[in-house]
């Protein structure tokens, strides 16, 4: 079904106030009804990626997410996100290219140090391992706030 621009507004307008209450399901019987892939607002895309996400959907979410992705390839947020995405779907060697791809984006973002951690959680490494990325992002985090 194709939407024409006035109740593509509407829709996402409800969505929104649904979103605000954190009634996500309600929102995401309204973002069901919407084709995303014409939709170019790589930010509207990322809420309806979390809409999905919230709702326990991580496949639909990252499926969105892509095209959030396809409009801002430079986003490191929507990498991030994709990062942990393909974790909550046990695609540990996807979350490790996005994590690589997250690092050479903003090689200072202290956040690298979570998906790191994440990552290496998830693939059972020793718990030295990811005590050591936990600490690196606790220093990295201190520098940054200038600690």
């Amino acid at each position: 079904m194709t939407l024409d621009k006035y109740e593509y507004c509407e829709k996402t307008e409800q969505m929104m106030k649904y979103v605000q209450t954190r009634s996500y399901d309600k929102a995401k019987e309204i973002a069901d009804t919407i084709d995303w892939k014409r939709v170019k607002n790589a930010s509207m895309l990322c809420t309806v990626s979390e809409i999905y996400e919230y709702t326990g959907e991580y496949q639909k979410s990252r499926e969105i997410l892509f095209i959030a992705y396809d409009r801002s390839p430079g986003s490191r947020k929507i990498v991030y996100r994709l990062g942990t995405l393909a974790l909550r779907l046990g695609e540990t060697e996807e979350a490790l290219d996005c994590y690589d791809e997250f690092v050479s984006m903003a090689p200072k973002d202290p956040n690298q140090y979570i998906l790191k951690y994440k990552i290496l959680k998830a693939r059972r490494a020793p718990v030295s391992e990811q005590i050591a990325a936990l600490e690196d992002f606790k220093r990295q985090s201190m520098w940054k706030s200038g600690l």
